[in-house]
């Protein structure tokens, strides 16, 4: 049975373990939050408690995944990298570009698999909605609207761009791959410093040689929760709930819907198998799966967001 590590097992770090144990692997938790160990032992029973500088030294744990707050990203892949470890990272892969170009090199050098949690990669919905689009008889695509908003505590350390804004620009890289111009942003806190709204807008050029707008709305005031994408073209347009994995197909002449049926899947699951499956077989990942490169193109985008905020205090 493989041994893997969870370092850092608050809210999303938990439903890596669980995702673990149920697809039969050997647990080994790390946290400074001895709440969240108590948690972990009486929600999961029977999993190993580790402090880092022992999973770092346990040459029987070859793959960890990495749940810890943005600003520890690097240090801790670092430290998993060097000792040898394949790692799962969840976004971003840092918080600057320099960091980021650090990891790529130290996985590549070692051949150690580096994936980055960005799991909409993995979700059927956007994976139908790539199918759909790429039809010529969907149209010409010119723009693309996110609604992606819910209600969360204060964050003092942390800001929306770069925090939530990540997911929606790595749904577009997926879909329509190309280069961003044009970016602009403004973003403010309400109850904090950092933002915890924003919207987003940037030209999209893509591998077709077609410019799309791309508009982004975030919002941890809302209490609506929404993970919504609408893509127009001038003959059709999808709306997909990216988390419920609905998607909906209206014609934009007669307004027609059409409902298109699919598979919802367990992205966390499935993202975690593939990083499994990449680790036992050592092959390393390549796009479109999101690997240390594709992680660093995401934040290159969100980064310059939060450098364009008009409002940034």
């Amino acid at each position: 049975m493989m041994k893997v590590a969870v370092i850092g097992v608050g809210y999303w770090g938990k439903k890596h373990v669980d995702e673990y144990l149920q697809l039969g692997y050997d647990v080994t938790i790390c946290d400074n939050n001895e709440k969240n160990i108590l948690e972990c032992k009486e929600k999961f029973g029977v999993i190993t408690i580790k402090n880092l500088e022992e999973i770092l030294n346990d040459n029987e744990i070859k793959s960890v995944s990495i749940c810890t707050p943005n600003e520890t990203h690097f240090k801790i892949a670092k430290q998993c990298l060097e000792s040898g470890k394949h790692v799962f990272l969840e976004k971003p892969i840092a918080t600057n570009l320099e960091d980021a170009d650090d990891l790529n090199i130290i996985s590549q050098n070692n051949h150690l698999i580096l994936q980055v949690g960005h799991l909409y990669r993995f979700n059927n919905s956007i994976l139908e909605a790539k199918k759909i689009i790429d039809k010529d008889s969907f149209g010409t695509v010119h723009s693309v609207y996110f609604s992606w908003t819910n209600f969360e505590p204060i964050f003092q350390n942390r800001g929306i761009i770069l925090d939530l804004g990540i997911h929606p620009v790595d749904i577009i890289d997926y879909i329509f791959g190309g280069t961003f111009k044009n970016i602009k942003s403004r973003g403010w806190g309400i109850r904090q410093d950092n933002p915890e709204f924003a919207i987003i807008n940037y030209q999209l050029l893509t591998s077709k040689k077609q410019t799309i707008f791309i508009n982004i709305e975030l919002s941890w005031i809302n209490p609506i929760r929404k993970r919504e994408m609408i893509i127009l073209s001038d003959n059709h347009t999808l709306k997909v709930q990216c988390v419920d994995q609905n998607l909906t197909l209206i014609n934009n002449n007669s307004k027609n819907k059409e409902e298109i049926k699919i598979k919802s899947n367990n992205t966390i699951r499935d993202e975690l198998e593939f990083f499994i499956n990449s680790c036992e077989t050592k092959q390393m990942i390549s796009t479109p799966y999101p690997n240390s490169q594709i992680g660093k193109n995401i934040l290159k985008v969100v980064l310059q967001a939060e450098i364009e905020n008009s409002d940034k205090k």
